[in-house]
């Protein structure tokens, strides 16, 4: 009986095995193709639409303080996730951000003691990633680039001033606030930029917070992070930005960029702050 039944489940198994393969194991050029021809279904698109309305209602009722009915409309879509397939709507990658971040906002709102700041950080991520499946030209999380820019720009000040304490908080803040868009970035970009960003930002936050002197290599950080935000958030005019330069040693700036490139790639790990400063409505233009 024992054999039999590991039978059925290593059979099912291998099953899954070759269905994940079939849907999402092909070679980029493969999938490239693959996507392009794949086109979701007039019912995807609905429970897609669907969700999306739950997300807004969730959010919503928790910035209005209505605990309860935001821990309901988040038990919903979690019921209406399990009901939709997001073939030609978003990557393997996306829909892993869309399921994390919904396991992120469940333990939020079924902890013992809530916290308002996690469960409006939860809610604010949800809101945000469902609007970029169902608005893939113009999805609101593109509002934050500007919050973004300005706070990379705190950046580089702070740096240039060498003042640790500001510093340490500019970075803190371009973490947190990055980490709001980040779930639907995976949604809506290409993996590997995200993740050059992802690695950038920690890289700056990692520096902020050392014992030793930050403030060359942040300096120096912060070019390949605007450029990467201005790809992310498909800024067709961009500043040509240029690597921050010792004055005794001008040529090295070479070696010194792309050292801190390196470093900041080999960086993993990174994490949301739970904090709720600079959590700002959301709304599309024409909302009330």
């Amino acid at each position: 009986m024992f054999l039999e039944r590991r039978s059925k489940w290593l059979g099912l198994g291998l099953m899954l095995a070759v269905c994940t393969v079939m849907l999402f194991g092909c070679s980029p050029k493969e999938k490239g193709q693959a996507e392009a021809v794949l086109k979701p279904a007039t019912e995807q698109l609905q429970k897609v639409e669907l969700l999306n309305r739950t997300a807004d209602e969730m959010y919503k009722k928790v910035m209005q303080g209505d605990i309860a009915g935001g821990r309901a409309s988040l038990q919903q879509m979690n019921d209406q996730l399990t009901q939709i397939r997001f073939e030609g709507i978003t990557s393997v990658d996306g829909m892993h951000a869309l399921t994390d971040t919904m396991l992120e906002a469940t333990k939020a709102f079924n902890a013992v003691n809530y916290n308002r700041a996690a469960g409006q950080v939860a809610a604010v991520k949800l809101r945000l990633a469902t609007d970029a499946l169902t608005h893939a030209n113009q999805p609101m999380w593109l509002q934050y680039y500007k919050q973004l820019q300005e706070d990379i720009g705190k950046v580089e000040q702070a740096a240039k001033d060498k003042n640790k304490a500001r510093l340490q908080q500019a970075a803190g803040e371009l973490s947190q606030h990055y980490g709001i868009v980040h779930p639907s970035l995976l949604i809506s970009r290409n993996r590997t930029d995200v993740e050059k960003m992802d690695s950038l930002t920690n890289f700056v936050k990692m520096q902020a917070g050392s014992d030793e002197d930050p403030y060359k290599n942040v300096l120096n950080a912060v070019p390949p992070l605007q450029m990467t935000l201005d790809k992310l958030f498909m800024k067709k005019e961009t500043t040509a930005y240029l690597p921050y330069t010792d004055q005794q040693n001008p040529i090295l700036w070479t070696l010194v960029i792309g050292s801190i490139i390196m470093a900041a790639l080999s960086f993993a790990g990174w994490r949301l702050s739970k904090k709720d400063d600079g959590v700002y409505p959301i709304r599309r233009s024409g909302d009330a």
